[in-house]
């Protein structure tokens, strides 16, 4: 069965990466979370797709200058949409926080998004629960972040991002000469007829994911083909779309 996983919780709804967000998720029958970490000035693991707060939060400044106190200030949910959420008390989780409130059963998709972050993650992952059930990966663009991932724990389910039009050969090379279970195109990368790129990857043994699927006929499409898992904004139309 192909993974519904939610980009950020479910951006399409609410704000991404907060747990107003993941919750809806799971409320959207997501098999999945996807989301983002980087690290503090303190050393811990902020829960937050870009390097600074100002895009996605009342705040501003980069993450890797403020400490995790100075990141939960911000209004997490003050620029999402047309002002909804504000004033709600969303803040910037952490990612240890995550994995506590995670409910069984619920995969979990990490993106590292800088290297810095690289050792906290994996030792974050290493003595939890999504950890122990096999149902978390740790997926990056960065080929340093994700070898160094896999280094320190040979175990973990790695994936290697592709940038648009990052060739799928050579991304699916890579990631076989580096021991990376999974490679992960852009969605459009894959073309009208996915079907050869993903047989020649099961062939060599790897799982391909995708980004980022928001039309219903084209999950439909992916699915019918085996595709192991699609990251998508609205899980809720990926819910309709796939019956589940």
């Amino acid at each position: 069965m192909t993974l519904v996983v939610a980009h950020r919780g479910s951006s399409a709804h609410a704000p991404e990466n907060t747990f107003a967000a993941y919750e809806l998720a799971l409320e959207h029958k997501a098999d999945a979370l996807e989301l983002d970490v980087h690290l503090t000035a303190d050393g811990q693991l902020a829960v937050i797709h870009d390097e600074t707060l100002d895009r996605t939060t009342s705040g501003s400044g980069a993450v890797a200058t403020l400490s995790m106190d100075e990141i939960r200030k911000a209004d997490a949910g003050a620029r999402f949409g047309d002002g909804q959420f504000a004033g709600q008390g969303l803040r910037v989780p952490t990612l240890p926080e995550v994995l506590q409130w995670l409910p069984d059963g619920i995969g979990l998709a990490v993106e590292i998004k800088a290297r810095a972050a690289v050792p906290a993650t994996v030792e974050a992952l290493r003595g939890s629960r999504v950890r122990a059930a096999g149902a978390v990966s740790v997926i990056s663009f960065d080929e340093v972040a994700i070898n160094e991932a896999h280094d320190l724990d040979p175990e973990l389910t790695t994936g290697l991002l592709l940038v648009p039009s990052d060739r799928f050969e050579r991304g699916l090379t890579y990631a076989v000469e580096h021991h990376h279970p999974a490679v992960l195109p852009w969605d459009g990368d894959l073309g009208l007829d996915p079907a050869p790129l993903l047989q020649h990857a099961l062939a060599l043994g790897r799982h391909v994911g995708c980004y980022v699927v928001n039309d219903p006929m084209r999950m439909q499409q992916l699915s019918a083909l085996g595709l192991w898992a699609f990251v998508t904004d609205a899980p809720d139309v990926a819910a309709e779309a796939l019956g589940r």
